[in-house]
C-alpha cells in the first residue's frame, strides 16, 4: 500500500477540529443569525393557529356544501323513485280493478240493472224513439227483469254488439246518454288525473 502525501499549502486550508469531551455538545452559533423574541414567537404561533382555524373552515365549508349536494341530489333521485313506483303501482291496481269487474259481469251478468235504471233516469224517454242500446246478452237480462219499468217509459231495447257487457247507450230526441263500461271507467280514472285505456 503506498502513503499519500498532503503538500504543506493543503494543510493550510483545513480547518483544525478538536474532540470535546464526552456529552459536551459543541454548539456553533452563527453570529449572523437573528433569533426572534419571544413576542415574535408567539405572534407566528397566533398566525399559525389563525390560518390552520381558516383552512380548517373553509375545508369544513367546501365538504358541507358537497355534502348539501350530495343530500339534495339523494332527495331528488328519492322522489323521482317514488314518483315511478306510485304510477306502477295506479296503473297495477288499476289493471286488477278492470280485472275483477270484468270477473264480476260474467259471474253477475244482473249488475247491468242498476246501470239501466240510472241512465233511463238521467235522460226521461221523450217522443220519438227512445232507445236504450244494450249488449245482447244484457239486452236479454234487461227484456227480462225490468220489461215492465223498460216498456211503460217508452223504452225500445236494441241488442247492439260493440257496447261492451255491463253497460247502455240511451238515445232520445231530447239527447243521449253514454253509460257504457269503457265511458264510465274513463270518468272515474279522471277523478284519479291519470289515463287508463278500458280494455273490455
Amino acid at each position: 500500500m503506498s502513503a499519500r502525501f498532503i503538500p504543506k499549502e493543503d494543510i493550510a486550508a483545513c480547518e483544525r477540529w478538536e474532540l470535546g469531551a464526552i456529552g459536551e455538545a459543541a454548539v456553533r452559533f452563527d453570529p449572523n443569525v437573528r433569533l426572534p423574541t419571544a413576542g415574535e414567537v408567539q405572534e407566528l404561533q397566533e398566525q399559525a393557529v389563525r390560518e390552520g382555524y381558516a383552512a380548517g373552515v373553509a375545508q369544513v365549508e367546501s365538504q358541507a356544501a358537497r355534502l348539501a349536494a350530495l343530500l339534495q341530489g339523494f332527495a331528488a333521485a328519492r322522489t323521482r323513485f317514488e314518483d315511478l313506483v306510485a304510477e306502477d303501482v295506479l296503473a297495477l291496481a288499476l289493471d286488477i280493478a278492470g280485472q275483477i269487474v270484468r270477473t264480476a259481469l260474467k259471474v253477475h251478468p244482473e249488475l247491468v240493472l242498476p246501470v239501466v235504471r240510472e241512465s233511463i233516469r238521467l235522460l226521461p224517454s221523450a217522443q220519438g224513439d227512445a232507445l236504450l242500446i244494450l249488449n245482447p246478452l244484457d239486452a236479454a237480462i234487461v227484456e227480462e227483469q225490468l220489461a215492465e219499468e223498460v216498456h211503460s217509459g217508452g223504452w225500445r231495447v236494441v241488442a247492439d254488439a260493440s257496447v261492451a257487457a255491463g253497460g247502455c247507450r240511451i238515445e232520445t230526441g231530447a239527447g243521449e246518454v253514454d253509460a257504457t263500461l269503457g265511458k264510465r271507467w274513463q270518468r272515474v280514472i279522471a277523478t284519479l288525473g291519470v289515463e287508463h285505456e278500458w280494455l273490455g
